[in-house]
């Protein structure tokens, strides 16, 4: 399995008057494509970080990220534009959906950002909104504002789709069948997920799990069976 993205000694340090808050340190990881990767930890300990230096929003203080053969660090902001956004998608705990926006108008909005989109019909399908696409999002439940989110990601046809807290505000029942669709569309398309969270239970669906806490790595586990979202157990 290909390697997608490589970090060498990498640090983020904030720097606030006479202080340092060392965010991340010392980071070294490899991250292969086509996985489910699960990066967990408690608040503060550097995942959301991680998120922000792979996706080229933040840059390390230290050290070097590459995806595939490019360093991101070493980006102008003109190609970090280009990086998001012909590689990545984003599914964060706030929906961000329009509201005066259709279903199907709001996942439109991500073939604006797309060199080879997926088909939106298909799309659509995969996440269980065809019944739903002519409504607006004040007509929807949580579970499927989410789903309307991740297909608005899916159809760029990214290589990578990050998910920040993705089932943080949705209950059990509705966060499960949340991950379904993510496994679903893995399983799919291959698409590389990196989903941030603070539930270990999520940590059951991943192929690779890196447990973070303080800023460092404490652990990397691979698992050899993966379970189905809807077997989990709920944190």
């Amino acid at each position: 399995m290909k390697e997608i993205y490589k970090l060498k000694n990498v640090y983020k340090i904030y720097k606030n008057f006479s202080s340092e808050n060392m965010a991340l340190d010392d980071i070294n990881l490899e991250l292969k494509e086509g996985q489910i990767i699960v990066i967990l930890g408690p608040s503060g300990s550097g995942k959301s970080t991680m998120l922000n230096l792979l996706s080229g929003i933040d840059v390390p203080t230290k050290g070097t990220i590459n995806f595939y053969d490019k360093e991101i660090g070493q980006l102008t902001d003109e190609e970090l534009i280009t990086y998001r956004k012909e590689n990545l998608g984003f599914i964060f705990q706030s929906y961000n959906l329009i509201s005066n926006l259709t279903v199907k108008e709001n996942i439109e909005l991500g073939l604006n950002l797309a060199l080879n989109p997926l088909d939106i019909n298909q799309v659509i399908e995969t996440v269980g909104l065809k019944a739903h696409e002519n409504k607006y999002p004040y007509q929807l439940s949580g579970g499927q504002m989410q789903r309307v989110a991740i297909a608005r990601a899916l159809v760029k046809n990214p290589k990578v789709l990050f998910c920040d807290e993705p089932t943080g505000a949705l209950d059990e029942k509705t966060g499960k069948n949340v991950l379904a669709s993510l496994q679903e569309i893995n399983q799919k398309y291959k698409t590389t997920m990196i989903i941030v969270t603070h539930n270990p239970s999520i940590a059951d669906m991943a192929n690779t799990v890196i447990k973070m806490n303080s800023g460092k790595i404490k652990e990397i586990k691979t698992n050899k069976k993966q379970k189905d979202a809807i077997e989990l157990r709920w944190a």
